[in-house]
């Protein structure tokens, strides 16, 4: 091995050295919690950056890649009660997507072209979307779904800059359902294989390092703008399609800032046949931790109404004990994101109400 084939991993080394600056000049909130996890949430990015790029990186031999697991890695606004796969493909290529509706509540599938690094200005989009509405399902639950140019049921119909599907599955209860596993194959003839050389792995850890980067700053933007402009309140998220959000959904989005003793409270009247969730966030959206006994987020799934068809929510570090309400535990976070997902409903949005009150 010659120093020329290392120039990958001095380009990497380089880009980490370079890390802490760049997060300083994101102006997160000046807490250790709040500084901690910026410098986890880029290393979080780094290595799903590596994982797409080199071993997930090649549309002819396509694998499924989750940028969340388990709880334990998160990724730009990531809901606990989802699970996210994605696969690189390419329109010179047919595929087919096997899965189960097992344990699984929900599916969506998104086909989606541009760039994904943040290196470029190739633009965000998406192409086709499925749910399972759409699907044909075997009578165990499993299905098929093929993405090529002609389109049709349980199909997807592939454009000339399709580069990349998306799944999404909803759980009503992420901490003991079991989703079965997802695969996707070509079925078209695979062109011969190249050898894998370092200059390869150079591009691949170049394209990680971006990835890192542009994320790690856009979505720190993104909490700025929340900052400025939905103080304490939920109000509808705009949303061109460039940032790979599903078909079908509606978003509120705010940003909240509490002392230690005052706590959000959170009401509204969903659609009883619909389907919500309501995720804080810590300022980099990430989920908070759910796998260690805190309620920290509520869906449909989990949360009944009350009589009067509202459904009342308070966020706080410490549960304020009020009545009605069911308790959201901030864990040590005190101004950060929050998103409202409104999904599997004919009618709006509904409106938010919100109120800052102190807490004995």
């Amino acid at each position: 091995m010659t120093e020329e084939d290392g120039a990958g991993f001095a380009r990497l080394a380089e880009a980490v050295a370079a890390a802490p600056g760049e997060l300083a000049r994101l102006d997160a909130p000046d807490r250790p919690l709040d500084s901690a996890e910026g410098q986890r949430l880029y290393l979080r990015y780094l290595t799903i950056g590596l994982e797409l790029f080199i071993d997930y990186g090649d549309p002819v031999w396509p694998a499924f890649h989750s940028k969340t697991r388990d709880g334990v890695r998160k990724f730009a606004g990531d809901s606990p009660g989802q699970l996210y796969d994605a696969a690189l493909v390419s329109f010179g290529h047919e595929y087919v997507v096997s899965g189960s509706m097992a344990e699984t509540e929900f599916i969506e599938f998104s086909l989606y072209a541009g760039d994904l690094t943040g290196l470029n200005a190739s633009p965000r989009r998406m192409i086709a979307s499925v749910t399972e509405q759409d699907l044909d399902l075997d009578d165990d639950g499993s299905f098929e779904l093929r993405l090529d140019a002609r389109g049709g049921r349980n199909a997807l119909r592939m454009e000339p800059d399709a580069n990349s599907i998306s799944v999404r599955r909803y759980l009503r209860d992420p901490l003991r359902d079991r989703p079965r596993p997802l695969s996707i194959r070509r079925t078209t003839p695979a062109p011969p294989r190249e050898p894998l050389t370092s200059e390869d792995l150079a591009v691949g850890m170049e394209q990680a390092i971006g990835f890192a980067k542009f994320n790690t700053r856009v979505w720190a933007e993104w909490a700025h703008r929340e900052r400025s402009q939905r103080l304490n309140v939920l109000e509808a998220m705009p949303d061109e399609g460039d940032i790979h959000t599903p078909a079908g959904h509606g978003y509120l989005t705010g940003y909240w800032s509490l002392e230690p003793d005052q706590a959000l409270m959170i009401e509204f009247t969903p659609d009883p046949d619909g389907y919500w969730s309501l995720v804080p966030m810590n300022f980099w959206m990430e989920s908070f931790e759910w796998r260690f006994g805190d309620r920290v987020h509520a869906t449909s799934f989990d949360t009944s109404p009350g009589r009067d068809g509202v459904v009342r929510l308070v966020l706080a570090e410490q549960d304020p004990g009020l009545a009605e309400h069911d308790w959201l535990a901030t864990q040590g976070h005190f101004e950060v994101m929050i998103a409202l997902r409104h999904a599997r409903s004919a009618g709006p949005i509904p409106p938010v109400t919100t109120a800052v009150v102190r807490i004995p």
